[in-house]
């Protein structure tokens, strides 16, 4: 059985590996470890990027050092960017194989409210944003700016499974992508 190591303990993004990895092989084993991201709270651009390599190689050291068996190492970074003077929302996945080849990608970007970017530009995140305007303490984690904002059509455990699944991309294609 293939075993999956997510850089994160988030059920959401642990659950979003599952789904993705099990479309593309079939029955797998996932846990989630915490391990650090190396990036401020609230990652802007590139800090995405490297949120999720730093969770990425974290989940591969911590399967190292506590014996865990992991055919793939996975970390998530959420964050926002800003494009063509729109502010949006999304994640990065990182997935590293046994080998150390490593894919990228995103979930979808969504648009995010001026309101929400003067809060988090203000020194917040972007979950305590939701948090407060939804007066759930989990709903971050659950469904998400992304699940607030599409009403429930596109939750964040379901952004984060396409992020995972593009990532796969050079596992699943390896001979595509070598020179």
């Amino acid at each position: 059985m293939m075993h999956v190591i997510v850089g994160s303990t988030n059920e959401g993004k642990i659950a979003a590996c599952r789904r993705a990895f099990e479309r593309a092989f079939g029955v797998v084993e996932v846990q989630g470890v915490a391990v650090p991201s190396g990036v401020p709270a609230q990652p802007v651009g590139e800090e995405c990027f490297n949120g999720a390599r730093n969770r990425g190689i974290g989940a591969r050291e911590a399967s190292r050092k506590n014996h865990l068996s992991g055919d793939y190492f996975v970390g998530i970074e959420g964050g926002i960017l800003l494009l063509c003077d729109t502010w949006f929302g999304f994640s990065v996945t990182c997935v590293i194989d046994g080998r150390g080849r490593t894919g990228y990608g995103t979930s979808p970007l969504f648009e995010l409210p001026r309101s929400f970017m003067l809060r988090a530009l203000a020194g917040g995140e972007l979950g305590d944003v939701v948090r407060e305007l939804t007066g759930d303490k989990h709903f971050a984690e659950r469904r998400g700016a992304v699940g607030l904002l599409t009403n429930g059509l596109l939750t964040r455990e379901a952004a984060h499974e396409s992020g995972v699944l593009a990532a796969l991309a050079p596992h699943l294609s390896a001979g595509r992508y070598e020179l």
